[in-house]
């Protein structure tokens, strides 16, 4: 199956509009912050920079390089979890009529759901990374983009947001409390991470 990013628009939208468990939220999530990275990519490849200064041309030149690497990056991750949430959802109906059928099914539920919630996290993780490299943007960039910049943030926090609340419920049932408790920690310090950058930014913007 191609990938959902190559698909035209239209078909994208109606894909995830579909009344069907994937591609849902979490691709949707993805999909946002691959749109957030790539506005703020173009407001740090414009020619110009907020004073002009060498090392502001040199900054932003970087942030468009790892801003475009965060782009590619999260558009796979749609990818990833849509398929993540098929093989979970495959996990439900293997069958449990033995107890050897159960033991496996029990099984296979719970590393579809370690992988569904990996995905969803590692978007988060992501957005908040370039989140952190669109304060440059913010504080470097054109005046003329400060909306676009604006909008770029916008989907990063939206995108990591909607990721945690994915990541969330996917753990909410799982019986490994190690996992559990180690993916708590790391989402509790990722939105932190999404909060920090994001009120920076929005300051930086309107100084």
């Amino acid at each position: 199956m191609n990938p959902l990013t190559s698909l035209p628009l239209a078909d994208l939208l109606d894909r995830i509009a579909a009344p069907t468990p994937a591609p849902a939220g979490g691709t949707a999530a993805a999909i946002a912050g691959a749109l957030g990275a790539s506005v703020s990519a173009m407001v740090a490849s414009l020619p110009h920079t907020r004073h002009g200064t060498p090392d502001e041309r040199t900054r932003l030149d970087l942030a468009a390089r790892e801003l475009a690497a965060y782009r590619v990056a999260l558009a796979r991750l749609a990818d990833e979890d849509t398929a993540a949430v098929q093989a979970l959802m495959s996990a439900t109906r293997l069958p449990r009529t033995t107890a050897a059928e159960a033991d496996a099914r029990r099984q296979a539920l719970a590393e579809a759901t370690r992988e569904a919630t990996r995905v969803p996290l590692e978007t988060a993780r992501l957005c908040a990374d370039a989140l952190d490299r669109s304060r440059d943007v913010a504080a470097m960039g054109t005046r003329v983009a400060v909306s676009d910049v604006f909008v770029a943030i916008g989907l990063l926090k939206a995108a990591a947001d909607g990721a945690a609340s994915n990541v969330r419920a996917n753990i909410e049932g799982l019986d490994d409390e190690t996992f559990v408790r180690e993916t708590t920690r790391q989402l509790t310090r990722t939105l932190d991470a999404v909060a920090r950058a994001a009120h920076a930014s929005m300051a930086t913007l309107q100084d």
